[in-house]
């Protein structure tokens, strides 16, 4: 189901400089009106940002019964020790958002990855907070990984 939506081109921009010049550690995305017709970037972090501080970024949205996308540079070991990076897409949808919201977050989220391009390791559709447990990262991130 095609959406419409228009992706900024920032946002390619913005994702370039995570995934060539790690210049940020996360950047959320999101709808700039309440037309829900252009995806924009909402939020870029330094890279000293944490997990929690995104996690916490994602939450607040939820409190406010919006939807969001973002990608997070992750940082983790491999099982034999070794030191990894993974560019995670995030769709988070929970449960409190508007059912409009999740229905044209759902419909646009292709859109934003064709604008974003190649470099996109792993995909998490994430609902609720147990989803957004860094444990519940890791095994996603751990399926496919090869020491």
């Amino acid at each position: 189901m095609a959406s419409g939506a228009k992706v900024d081109n920032e946002c390619k921009t913005v994702f370039n400089d995570v995934k060539l010049g790690r210049k940020y550690r996360y950047v959320i995305f999101g709808f700039n009106d309440t037309d829900l017709t252009t995806i924009v970037v909402l939020k870029k972090a330094d890279p000293s940002a944490t997990y929690a501080d995104f996690t916490d970024d994602l939450k607040a949205a939820e409190k406010n019964g919006e939807c969001r996308y973002a990608v997070f540079d992750a940082e983790y070991q491999t099982s034999s020790g070794g030191s990894r990076n993974k560019i995670l897409f995030f769709m988070w949808s929970p449960e409190e958002a508007k059912t409009k919201q999740k229905m044209v977050y759902s419909a646009s989220k292709d859109a934003l990855k064709k604008c974003l391009g190649e470099g996109i390791g792993k995909e998490v559709q994430a609902n609720d907070h147990g989803d957004l447990q860094w444990s519940s990262i890791l095994e996603i991130i751990m399926r496919t990984e090869r020491d």
